[in-house]
Order: C-alpha cells, then structure tokens, then sequence
C-alpha cells in the first residue's frame, strides 16, 4: 500500500460480482456460459488490447474475432449457430466488452445487426446463403444506415437511391460512420426505391456484397474511441443488385430497420455494462491499496460514497437489461423499455468512467491504466444508435401514444 500501485498490483478479474453464485437472476447455464467468454478472453483478447487500442489495429481486431467460438450464439441451427436468444448475446457483450468495446462493436454490427434482420425477415434462400459465413468466421458483415445529410433524421436524410431497371437495382450514393464498412463481405443496405411517397414509406432493405463493381470505401474514420473498430466512409458508384437480394419486401424497409435498432440498441446496452464494470473495478481495487494520510482511500466516504453509487448502477441496470431480454426473447415489444436502457446505460458508464478517473488522480488520467480507454470508447454510447437525446424524445412520444395528453 502507500504510495504509486501498478496497475499489475491490482490483481483484476475482471467481473467483480459476475460469479456464478453471486448473480442469482441468470440460470446456471447462462452463468456457467458468461465464465467461459470471460475465460477465453483473458486468454485471447487481453493480450492483444493495447496493440489494438494504440495502434488503430483493425486487421489483428478482426482476426481476434474471427477465432471467437461463440460468433454463432444468436443464429438458428439451421444455419450453423447455437439457436441462443438475446440473453446470451447481451452476456456475451457485457464479458467481450469489458476486454474490447472495440472487437466487441465489430462482432455487434456483424453477427447482431448484419445477421439479426435476415434471421427475421430473410428467404430460406437468403439465410443459407449469407448466414453460414457469419456463423463460422470466415464473413464479416455490416449495416448501412446513416449518411452524410443523415444523423439522427436517419430516414429523413437518406439520398442513397436504388433504382429497378428489369430483375436488378442499380444503387447511386453514399454512406458514412458505417462499422465494418471497410471489412465487410455483406451489408444489410437502406436505400431509397420509390420518391414519390415519403422516404419511410419509400425505403428498401437489401443484402448488398462489397464485390460488387463500383463499390468503394473511401476511408476508416479515425475515433477519440473504440480503435481499431472499422468505420467507413462508403460510395456507391451503379452498382448493380439483383432483386433477389432483397431483404423482406420492396419499400418496407422500415420494419426491417426499426427491428435491427431494437437489436443494436439491446446489445449496446450490454457493451456499456461491460465497460462500466471494468471501471468501477479497476477503482474499487485502487482505493483499497492506495493510501494517503495514512487511510486507505476506500476508507474516506467521498470515495467508498463514489464506489457505492458505480455499484448500483451497474448492478440495477444489468438487472433491468436481463428482463427486457427474456421479455424479447418472449416476443414482446420492448422498443420502449430498450431506449430506456441503452441510454441510462450508455450515461452510467460516462460516469463510471469519469469517476473512477477521478477517484485515481493524475495516474487515473495516464496511459498507465486504461481508464482513460474506457472513458474514449464509452462516450460514442450517449451518440451512436440514437442519441440520448433522441432516445428520451422517442420515449416521450410513446408516453402519449400510451397515456395521451
């Protein structure tokens, strides 16, 4: 105790109440399955974090995901995968993010956002074709929202234009902050098939492949966060898509997006857990070795008071985000309930983040610990997947479709 703690003097674990005896409301399946992501990465993503991190590493973030056995979790049997629900997936985002918010944002927009739409809207053929890759590794995929004029009026913005010549497409436009965009074999694409109504009633899902001729990525955005993520400026220069290659049906897309944000926004909520825990822990184990005046610094109530409050957050929403996935997994409509965890998560781990640095000091604000990592990457939460400030205007509405004025 005393004076400077190495951060290897800490001892992590890295998930200080994620014991299977310690969290009651996970069956023993779940948390027997939590250990074993848990385990594999401290074996296989912990060594490569700061390579990953420091360097903008995309290609060695990529490969560490390729090897990953659980990329199949979430996809029916059918097409290679364990046939898991939500709840798996939203372990699995917690434990890989506490490691990388990075691999774990590239496995989020390939096996979650990319596949999650074809799993429920796909043709058999559609599934058998596009699927198996994703399962066994050897297929990235991404999703293709958000445009230059877009933002948060994702639809409203949209300029990408497909247009049908015979049994074909042809795409005209651009994309940007697109995850996986530049390493990407497939892309769940939103574009734009019929002008003469509004562009929600006018929009189109397709299952687009990067070889296609006139396709382009024109750069990977450099991020204060989430390193050696891909994410990528696109163009689409007439490239050609057949008709077979879309996703439900023509100008319904919205369905289909709407179902893929419900997705991103319940597995982002679990990617912010796993960064909050990380934090929190990395300050809980501090404040018990650094002394000053002779205290412990946990002994002083304006930090075990810091600590406490981290310690409820973290545990009421994993608690909160647990319910509404066994409530999707049920099938019921939970859009509401999801924006509401994913922003109060994504708020929690900026404060977790924000705390534990503050709680550490001037060592908490170097690169010798990676709280100032964990602070970088939670940040983008309260943006990406509808702002926070979007997410409370959508619960506001609902509030008086529910209850009226």
């Amino acid at each position: 105790m005393g004076g400077h703690v190495d951060f290897e003097d800490l001892n992590l674990e890295f998930g200080y109440s994620c014991m299977p005896d310690r969290l009651h409301y996970f069956t023993k399946e779940e948390n027997d399955f939590r250990m074993e992501v848990r385990n594999w990465c401290k074996d296989n993503v912990d060594p490569v974090i700061e390579k990953i991190d420091r360097e903008r590493n995309k290609e060695l973030a990529v490969e560490t995901l390729k090897k990953m056995p659980y990329l199949d979790i979430i996809l029916p049997r059918n097409a290679g995968g364990q046939g898991k629900g939500v709840i798996y997936r939203c372990i699995f985002g917690e434990e890989l993010s506490a490691f990388s918010y990075a691999i774990a944002s590239i496995f989020g927009a390939s096996s979650c956002l990319f596949a999650g739409p074809i799993i429920e809207f796909g043709t058999p053929e559609q599934k058998e074709k596009y699927l198996s890759g994703i399962a066994n590794g050897t297929k990235i995929g991404a999703i293709g929202i958000t445009e230059p004029t877009g933002g948060s009026d994702a639809i409203g913005g949209m300029k990408l234009r497909a247009k049908k010549e015979d049994d074909h497409y042809i795409l005209n436009g651009e994309k940007c902050f697109i995850t996986n965009g530049s390493v990407a074999d497939y892309i769940c694409l939103y574009a734009i098939t019929n002008d003469q109504v509004k562009k929600h009633q006018g929009m189109t899902a397709f299952i687009f492949e990067t070889d296609t001729p006139g396709f382009e990525v024109i750069k990977d955005y450099k991020h204060m966060g989430r390193r050696g993520m891909p994410n990528s400026y696109l163009k689409f220069n007439n490239c050609k898509i057949p008709a077979e290659n879309i996703l439900h049906k023509e100008n319904e897309g919205l369905e289909v997006l709407l179902f893929g944000l419900d997705g991103e926004r319940t597995f982002t909520a679990s990617q912010y857990l796993g960064l909050a825990r990380s934090a929190f822990e990395v300050a809980y184990k501090y404040s018990h070795k650094r002394e000053q005046f002779k205290r412990t610094l946990y002994s002083f109530e304006g930090i075990s008071f810091k600590l406490s409050e981290m310690f409820s957050d973290i545990e009421l929403y994993r608690i909160a985000m647990a319910q509404i996935a066994r409530m999707l997994d049920n099938g019921y409509n939970c859009r509401v309930q999801v924006a509401g965890v994913k922003f109060r998560l994504a708020d929690a781990a900026v404060r977790t983040a924000q705390e534990a640095i503050q709680i550490l000091g001037g060592i908490g604000y170097s690169e010798e610990y990676p709280l100032e990592r964990y602070y970088r990457d939670s940040k983008i939460g309260q943006i990406s997947a509808g702002t926070v400030e979007i997410l409370k205007y959508l619960i506001s509405r609902e509030m008086v479709r529910m209850w009226g004025k």
